[in-house]
């Protein structure tokens, strides 16, 4: 049954409910009513016998006749029972004879009465006997099967009052539903920035559709921003596509030469040197693009404690060999000991493309600085050259992928976007700048360990 008024559309379900509700209301009501208006009509039956019996019992050498006067007054028959047991009727019709136990009451001064079918018979004692007096039941059965169908009628007449206003108002209610289901089912993919109706009315509808409005919100950014990463995406493999052709078809144009070169030991080694430079400006862009991937795609990195000051003074002694040309300093801002909670590999290698593009643009014989700072809840990382800055399309667009300023051929412009995304990955950020003195800078931090607030 439950599973049959579960496949019910809600407006029948709410109609149903509505109806047994009020049947459920109204027929104990009415129940209730039929018995009370019982008891008040055997209850007067009985106070009209007993006045009759009290006018009877007041002469009692004429009670015979009293009763019999009584009796024609209440349209009944009257009983009297002498000392004997002899019981006489006033209609001379034969009776069923008082029951001895409804006498005995009668004789001892107490109510008494007993029925006999449809007809309620109330003793008194009287001197010589006992006398009663008969109440008809059958015209208040009558009565009450009369009320019970006129009280019937208005019950109907009520619930179908109430069934038709009440299937009204629910009608009326569920109209702003209605109209949200009907809305909801336009909706796709391609319409998301439509918003489903909101009702004026403060109830549970209103706050449906400010609900699936929000939902609405939330999936519209979500595929805004997939839309985005689809669209990033395509244009990140065109631009890989686009780099990775120059050096590759590079490659291919030197081997092409080599094959038919002549037998020139120094016109080949120079050659082979060509090749080999563009076979490895090919492969760090394959490496860049590897680690972005990874990065992009939210790969762990392996954080550990580390002590940034003897790190870095270890990360400089390596690099300084590659760097001849320019003067490498170190520096630490803070604590006697700063330590960092961050992957050391990734790290050196967002500090190694900062160096590299410093090197790169700034001129040879020029200090590049790497400053470490210990800050709140971050360690800081600075690079700084004494090169030529960044333009003001390079500031704006530095970090974007694939952006290469025009003075620089060389670089696929991945560096920086390694090096914010390798931020990002730790829970920072990065900028950059041009440094008052003249020359560039990047930033980028990486999150505190805890034993540097020690």
């Amino acid at each position: 049954m439950s599973a049959r008024l579960a496949r019910l559309p809600l407006e029948t379900r709410l109609f149903v409910a509505l109806l047994v509700a009020i049947l459920i209301i109204t027929l104990p009501l009415y129940s209730l009513v039929l018995v009370q208006a019982r008891n008040y009509t055997e209850a007067q039956l009985r106070t009209s016998l007993t006045q009759h019996l009290a006018l009877a019992a007041r002469s009692p050498g004429y009670a015979r006749h009293r009763l019999a006067d009584a009796a024609d007054a209440t349209r009944s028959w009257g009983v009297l029972v002498d000392r004997g047991g002899q019981a006489w009727f006033t209609d001379g019709v034969p009776h069923a004879p008082p029951p001895a136990s409804a006498l005995a009451r009668a004789r001892q001064g107490l109510p008494a009465e007993y029925r006999a079918g449809q007809t309620l018979v109330q003793l008194r004692a009287v001197p010589g006997g006992v006398i009663g007096l008969a109440g008809d039941l059958e015209s208040i059965t009558t009565f009450i099967l009369r009320l019970c169908r006129i009280n019937l009628s208005i019950a109907a007449a009520l619930v179908l009052v109430a069934s038709l206003t009440g299937g009204v108002l629910l009608r009326l209610g569920l109209q702003p539903l209605r109209g949200i289901t009907r809305q909801a089912r336009r909706l796709s993919a391609a319409h998301l920035s439509e918003r489903l109706p909101v009702p004026a009315t403060h109830d549970e509808v209103r706050a449906l559709a400010e609900s699936l409005n929000g939902m609405l919100d939330r999936l519209d950014g979500s595929f805004a921003a997939l839309r985005a990463e689809e669209s990033r995406t395509r244009a990140f493999a065109a631009d890989a596509s686009h780099e990775l052709r120059t050096p590759l078809a590079a490659l291919n144009g030197y081997l092409e030469v080599l094959a038919r070169a002549p037998e020139d030991t120094q016109v080949r080694l120079e050659l082979l040197m060509a090749a080999r430079r563009e076979s490895e400006r090919a492969g760090r862009l394959v490496e860049d693009l590897l680690t972005l991937t990874r990065l992009d795609s939210g790969e762990a990195l392996r954080p550990e404690p580390l002590e940034v000051r003897a790190w870095l003074t270890a990360f400089a002694d390596r690099v300084r060999p590659v760097l001849p040309q320019h003067d490498l300093r170190v520096s630490v801002r803070g604590l006697q000991q700063v330590w960092a909670h961050a992957d050391a590999l990734r790290l050196e290698q967002a500090l190694w493309n900062l160096l590299r593009n410093a090197a790169r643009h700034a001129p040879p014989g020029t200090v590049i600085h790497v400053h470490a700072a210990q800050e709140l809840d971050a360690v800081a990382f600075t690079v700084e050259d004494e090169g030529p800055g960044f333009t003001v399309e390079g500031l704006q667009r530095g970090f974007e992928r694939f952006y290469r300023a025009h003075r620089d051929a060389h670089g696929a412009g991945l560096g920086l976007a390694i090096v914010r995304s390798i931020a990002e990955a730790h829970g920072g950020l990065a900028r950059l700048g041009n440094r008052a003195s003249g020359g560039a800078f990047v930033r980028f931090t990486a999150a505190a360990y805890p034993r540097a607030l020690r």
